[in-house]
């Protein structure tokens, strides 16, 4: 009986992580249109750059780094790279990160 206990135990606690996991995930459908309103100007309609030094997401430049990462890096900004914190919600651009990586 009790190693019924602790499979069911750590089957709940899967399943939580599990959630938690899908919970943090982008949608690259809704991505998209954050993508064509704040992005492409510059990374370009199908992810590639329209200015010099830009990443080329059609190709994956920059977006090897863990979600978390990228996430900080979008808020901050960079050079002519506005930061987006207090614009957009880390989900906003969880959903924009899954966008991009369709694009490669």
């Amino acid at each position: 009986m009790e190693h019924r206990t602790v499979f069911y135990r750590a089957f709940v606690f899967s399943l939580l992580l599990l959630a938690a996991a899908v919970a943090q995930a982008g949608n690259p459908q809704r991505g998209h249109q954050i993508y064509l309103e704040r992005c492409a100007g510059c990374h370009g309609v199908t992810g590639f750059p329209t200015m010099s030094a830009v990443p080329a997401f059609g190709r994956g430049e920059g977006m090897m780094k863990p979600d978390d990462e990228l996430v900080a890096f979008v808020k901050r900004g960079m050079a002519v790279m506005p930061g987006y914190e207090g614009i957009l919600t880390d989900q906003e651009i969880r959903d924009t990160l899954a966008y991009i990586r369709t694009l490669f």
